[in-house]
């Protein structure tokens, strides 16, 4: 997502091949620990990946 901000939850299924359902548990989680953040709106945001040394 680092790289491709703009990447959507259809895409990262078929990157990673996960469920959706998979992936949305897991972008919850990363929004929740900080680690990732979506700005702007589903269709035209994008996602910062702050990262954690």
């Amino acid at each position: 997502m680092s790289e491709n901000p703009t990447m959507t939850q259809t895409e990262l299924t078929e990157e990673l091949e996960l469920t959706r359902k998979q992936i949305q548990t897991d972008i919850k989680e990363l929004k929740n620990e900080g680690t990732l953040v979506r700005k702007g709106s589903n269709r035209n945001g994008y996602w910062i990946v702050n990262r954690v040394d």
